[in-house]
């Protein structure tokens, strides 16, 4: 997980990353459960109990959306209308929707209702990102908004 990690915190442009939890006797009792009933269970949401279900560039409807609508959004799509090559389950509780717009990135928690902001996750998700020492710098540093323009071979959606 940790080169999409990568990719996710170096992009120049709009991406998002949708996580889901494992398969498997580790993440049994976590899968599908509200933040709430993880907290009953003693837990919280764990980046190492997690893979990538999904990484794109967000849509352009996205943009200039608050972070509200574009995550309505994304829920409605990953429910509704699959992209042909995401290879997890339908976005449900539990899983996590990670945003990067305009610089910012964010991390939240698919919950009964509603989205909740996973600061601590989003750090450990830096974390992970920045272990490789020759990436340290290039992710620290702050988004140019005069970056140079894209080559002929950009394609408007990552691929893996």
């Amino acid at each position: 997980m940790q080169d999409v990690l990568e990719r996710f915190f170096a992009a120049e442009s709009n991406v998002y990353l949708i996580l889901q939890l494992k398969s498997g006797p580790e993440t049994r009792n976590e899968q599908f459960e509200s933040l709430d009933r993880l907290a009953q269970m003693g837990k919280k949401p764990d980046l190492t109990h997690y893979e990538d279900a999904y990484f794109a560039n967000t849509p352009a409807y996205l943009h200039g959306m608050d972070t509200a609508e574009a995550l309505e959004e994304l829920y409605m799509q990953f429910n509704l209308y699959r992209p042909p090559d995401f290879k997890g389950h339908s976005l449900s509780v539990s899983d996590v929707v990670a945003l990067k717009l305009d610089g910012h990135a964010c991390a939240f928690f698919v919950d009964r209702i509603g989205f909740k902001e996973l600061p601590e996750f989003l750090e450990k998700m830096k974390d992970t990102a920045c272990s490789r020492p020759s990436l340290k710098g290039q992710l620290k540093r702050p988004e140019r908004p005069d970056s140079p323009a894209k080559g002929k071979n950009h394609r408007e959606r990552d691929t893996r």
